[in-house]
């Protein structure tokens, strides 16, 4: 019976080393394919750390051109408003000029407008009860040497300020709303060029 216990003893004994082979074997495996788990992963885990700072980046950036674009629109706009505003306020100026001064500028009005033909000038009810005689005079003088004639209409135009000339049922607008509008983006560019430079 010893030698079963010994053949015994010996089976169990070689079983037993190669057991701790194997398990030796497998621990060296599972820390390899552990410590490759762990370079992929951190491998991985920075390539994710580039992408993201990247991404970060990128969004950075975008909000930056947003903020840049608000910006320029925000400044567009105040100087946009400020223009319309001195415009607005350069009419009301000429809309409120002494009687002299104003219709001085209705005579230099007229010398772009007039024709070479019989027409009737019309002014607003405001401008119709303080016309002076001599730019009645004026006006007729002007348009003689233009080769026609005016004749002052006694009932108001329906204008702000300024005055219609009318030539064989053409009418032609010259009132200062009419003017500033058709000349609207040059006195646009000048109060810019004024106010910005």
């Amino acid at each position: 019976m010893a030698g079963i216990d010994n053949i015994t003893g010996r089976i169990l004994k070689d079983a037993q080393a190669e057991a701790d082979g194997i398990i030796a074997k497998a621990k060296k495996k599972a820390d390899k394919i552990l410590r490759k788990a762990q370079a992929e992963a951190a491998e991985t885990s920075k390539a994710a750390q580039v992408r993201t700072e990247r991404e970060v980046k990128t969004y950075e950036a975008r909000i930056a051109s947003s903020c840049d674009i608000a910006g320029k629109k925000a400044v567009l706009a105040a100087r946009q408003d400020l223009i319309e505003k001195v415009t607005e306020q350069a009419y009301k100026k000429l809309n409120e000029q002494d009687t002299a001064s104003y219709f001085d500028l209705m005579r230099n009005i007229l010398l772009k407008s007039v024709r070479a033909e019989n027409g009737v000038i019309s002014f607003s009810e405001k401008d119709l009860s303080r016309i002076p005689e001599s730019f009645r005079t004026e006006a007729g003088k002007i348009a003689s040497r233009a080769g026609g004639s005016l004749s002052f209409d006694s009932k108001p135009a329906p204008i702000e300020s300024g005055f219609i000339l009318s030539y064989g049922g053409i009418e032609e607008n010259c009132s200062l709303k009419s003017i500033f509008a058709a000349n609207k983006d040059q006195i646009q560019d000048t109060a810019m060029k004024v106010l910005f430079s």
